[in-house]
């Protein structure tokens, strides 16, 4: 297994309860156990008060509403295989997290209340993962707060999908 990375570019409206680096090195430890490499490329603070809580509408893939439209127009110096996570106060309606985005500007929503594995939970989406009705998953549908036996684990058809990504590198 060749080692692959995934590169991120941090926006920060609202810190999120869980330290940011705390996640990041939670995402990092599961990701590595699959063979990939998490390069934190950037972090910028957006002063976008009118932003800090989202509408994600469904938050179904390849479907953005405006809020989500206007907050990812927000991507300075992000290449076109990188991915953009912007940290929100909240996602109406209340998610942890919304990998919906979009179409050409990949990426993610992390809500204040989310928990230590959401960051690395809709990276995976934004990867091609579904959810899963494994409770040891990272990509548990049940809520990330609800992982049982962490930390979560990735399927080799997971780590597969992920290989094949075009934001893996």
């Amino acid at each position: 297994m060749s080692e692959q990375s995934v590169r991120l570019h941090l926006k920060i409206l609202h810190e999120p309860i869980i330290p940011i680096n705390e996640m990041v090195n939670a995402m990092k430890g599961v990701y590595a156990s699959a063979g990939f490499r998490v390069d934190i490329v950037s972090t910028e603070q957006l002063d976008l008060p009118l932003l800090m809580d989202v509408d994600v509408g469904q938050c179904v893939a390849n479907s953005a509403t405006e809020e989500q439209e206007e907050l990812f127009a927000h991507r300075n110096h992000v290449g076109d295989n990188e991915l953009t996570i912007y940290f929100v106060r909240s996602t109406i309606p209340a998610y942890n997290g919304c990998a919906a985005h979009p179409i050409g500007r990949p990426g993610a929503i992390v809500a204040r209340v989310a928990s230590v594995w959401t960051l690395g939970h809709e990276i995976g989406h934004v990867l091609g993962l579904p959810h899963t009705v494994n409770q040891d998953s990272l990509m548990y549908g049940g809520g990330t707060s609800n992982i049982t036996n962490p930390p979560p684990d990735l399927s080799s058809s997971e780590i597969d999908t992920m290989e094949n990504s075009p934001y893996t590198i």
